[in-house]
């Protein structure tokens, strides 16, 4: 009877050592080394994730830093991708540019299709020159839309106006 229960008693070491092995091999194939089901991106580790909004801290983008940053991560198509299909929305953010302006060019650099129509709103909006919205929220230390508006137009009511270019974003996106 001894052996019989000392034969149990591995039987059931080995198999939590085996459940417990595989959960931790499980987490790391995610990524997840601590990002609480975020992609663990390069370059990310230590910074704050905020939404497009007025707050400061540094966020969290969703794309390494491999060439233009417009290259899709997770299956996600690019932003210049998204726009060379819906033909629709190209033609309504033409609007907001200069005549003959690529829009596929300009949208190289956003996180994801809303963050640079948002951005394309807010620079028509308060007649911010695109080149320094791109600037802000594309360069080597992006920021937040919000905190784009507060840098280049201290005047505005940054959170107010980042809104307002979010929802403007979002009917543009969603009108097929």
């Amino acid at each position: 009877m001894t052996r019989f229960v000392s034969g149990i008693t591995g039987l059931i070491g080995t198999f939590a050592l085996v459940v417990v092995a595989s959960s931790v091999d499980l987490h790391a194939q995610r990524g997840n080394a601590g990002t609480h089901g975020r992609p663990a991106t390069p370059g990310a580790q230590g910074q704050a994730h905020r939404p497009d909004t007025g707050d400061h801290a540094t966020h969290t983008t969703e794309h390494g830093k491999s060439g233009d940053r417009a290259t899709a991560t997770a299956g996600r198509p690019a932003v210049s991708d998204q726009l060379a299909r819906n033909t629709n929305l190209s033609s309504r953010l033409q609007a907001l540019f200069p005549a003959g302006t690529d829009l596929q060019k300009e949208s190289a650099g956003f996180r994801n299709l809303g963050q640079f129509v948002a951005a394309a709103h807010v620079s028509h909006n308060l007649d911010i020159p695109w080149t320094d919205m791109k600037a802000k929220m594309t360069g080597d230390h992006p920021v937040s839309l919000g905190h784009a508006i507060q840098d280049l137009k201290p005047q505005a009511d940054a959170k107010t106006e980042a809104g307002k270019a979010q929802k403007e974003a979002d009917a543009d996106i969603k009108s097929k």
